[in-house]
């Protein structure tokens, strides 16, 4: 998680210098993936206590804290950017979240779909394993019968 921590703020410290500097922050915006992404884990990470094993409740609260903070600091560049430009990123991060939720049930289900191929493949061939060693042994002892 401390890597997580450490990648959010070295992107939101680019982010922000560069809106110091006079840059827009629509230039910014793979730095902003970056922030987005890593803060996204952390607040998963904190909020179901899926951290390493190694990281106190005090730390994963902290780094949340931290994420919660720079959202709020991103929040008013965006603002005073553009009119309407926070709505429309929570808006796009919404249809992100949606897209990623689909996309991982579609897995989900391929993966699914995937085992019961493979259990089938293997319930066949264990058949007929069963039924091939019917017929020799039940020709063995027809044969053995005269």
């Amino acid at each position: 998680m401390l890597a997580e921590l450490a990648i959010a703020n070295a992107a939101f410290a680019v982010l922000k210098e560069s809106f110091q500097m006079g840059k827009d922050i629509v230039d910014c915006s793979e730095h902003l993936g970056i922030w987005s992404e890593k803060s996204r884990e952390i607040t998963a990470q904190a909020k179901g206590k899926r951290g390493g094993g190694t990281e106190s409740d005090l730390e994963l609260f902290m780094a949340a804290e931290k994420v919660k903070n720079q959202r709020e600091e991103l929040e008013y560049m965006m603002r005073s950017t553009r009119l309407n430009m926070w709505q429309e990123f929570i808006s796009f991060e919404a249809e992100q979240a949606k897209a990623r939720r689909k996309q991982h049930e579609k897995e989900e289900r391929e993966r699914v779909k995937r085992t019961e191929f493979v259990m089938t493949c293997f319930a066949w061939f264990v058949a007929f394993l069963i039924l091939a060693g019917s017929l020799f042994g039940g020709l063995k002892l027809i044969i053995g019968m005269k």
